[in-house]
């Protein structure tokens, strides 16, 4: 399996950054996150800007990073980013939710996409991906009913396809950050529109 690291680093990382904002609470986990992004991008700055240091952190670190990356910033500040604000404009279930749309539906949709994929839909992206996506997704959103979040399975259902969608899309920002703000942003007006019903 290629970029072993990087997929657990995507999964737990998602959810180490949820459960972040429930252990130390809203007030002081937004600080938390900007601090986190500041790091990201110094570090990533600094990795473009001297050579040496982008060799030794590539070879050193070459699980968590994708050859495409290697001269360009990586995905890990907007994958905060995206779940920092998420938490910040939406209800926080489906700010949760969303979240786990993302941890484990894209690491899902790479790894089944890498092994079983052969129906092409967009770019390198493929059927038997997406569809990984969509199911991985929909269990994630399922599974905060464990932790006392539950949201109705039609929201979670609309808010993982949506999420399966902009995954597709060949976005010219980092699919980190958009996958959980579009998905939330989706179920938070299904949401609304419902209760206005």
């Amino acid at each position: 399996m290629k970029h072993l690291g990087r997929k657990f680093y995507h999964l737990f990382g998602g959810l180490g950054l949820l459960s972040m904002y429930f252990l130390v609470g809203r007030e002081r986990v937004f600080i938390i996150y900007a601090v986190l992004v500041a790091m990201i991008l110094a570090i990533d700055i600094s990795r473009l800007k001297i050579l040496a240091f982008n060799r030794f952190f590539y070879r050193h670190f070459e699980s968590f990073i994708r050859k495409s990356e290697e001269h360009k910033l990586t995905g890990t500040a907007p994958y905060v980013l995206g779940v920092a604000l998420s938490l910040l404009f939406y209800r926080t279930d489906i700010a949760a939710a969303a979240v786990c749309f993302l941890a484990f539906g894209d690491v899902t949709a790479t790894t089944v996409g890498e092994r079983y994929g052969k129906t092409k839909i967009s770019g390198e992206k493929t059927l038997e991906g997406t569809l990984a996506f969509v199911a991985a997704a929909v269990l994630g959103g399922f599974s905060l009913s464990f932790v006392g979040i539950s949201l109705m399975h039609g929201l979670i259902l609309a808010g993982a396809l949506t999420a399966a969608a902009v995954e597709l899309v060949p976005l010219p920002v980092n699919d980190n950050a958009v996958i959980p703000l579009v998905s939330g942003g989706v179920m938070e007006l299904i949401s609304r529109l419902t209760e206005c019903v």
